[in-house]
């Protein structure tokens, strides 16, 4: 049982609030990326479907997913950082979410807010694609419901 193990350990040796560390990069780093991945793929849809006067084809969603996941990561980045940090082994040399922002911008600079970029884009990009395409083209099948419309 190591997610039990993991628990206990670190309510012994950091208390309640150890279960806690990170919750708000956490959440900073979800909300900007659904925020930014929405928002990108409705701008998107609604420039190649005229508003929705066309269909869009399985093809453009997949590539509209695939930019989406693009940009959320790319925006979102710098929140992923602080996270994987405060939730780290070193989470201690930070005494808040914005501290950590703080010293790694002090300490090393803007490009550190972009380390491990490319795998993570590597991962999400396709897996965007995947799912916005899937998402599309299963609503435009049960859109020829009558229930559905």
């Amino acid at each position: 049982m190591p997610f039990v193990g993991g628990f206990r350990h670190i309510l012994k040796t950091e208390g309640l609030s150890g279960v806690y560390q990170g919750a708000a990069a956490t959440a900073m780093k979800q909300g900007s990326n659904q925020g930014l991945r929405f928002m990108w793929f409705n701008e998107y849809k609604r420039i190649v479907t005229d508003g929705g006067e066309k269909t869009m084809s399985p093809l453009m969603g997949l590539f509209g997913g695939m930019s989406a996941g693009c940009f959320s990561t790319l925006g979102n980045n710098p929140f992923d950082v602080v996270k994987t940090r405060m939730q780290g082994t070193q989470a201690s040399n930070y005494s808040s979410t914005l501290d950590c922002f703080k010293q790694i911008m002090a300490k090393e600079g803007v490009g550190a807010f972009y380390a491990g970029i490319v795998p993570r884009l590597g991962r999400v990009v396709p897996g965007q694609g995947i799912i916005f395409m899937s998402f599309e083209t299963i609503v435009s099948q049960l859109e020829k419901f009558s229930i559905f419309q």
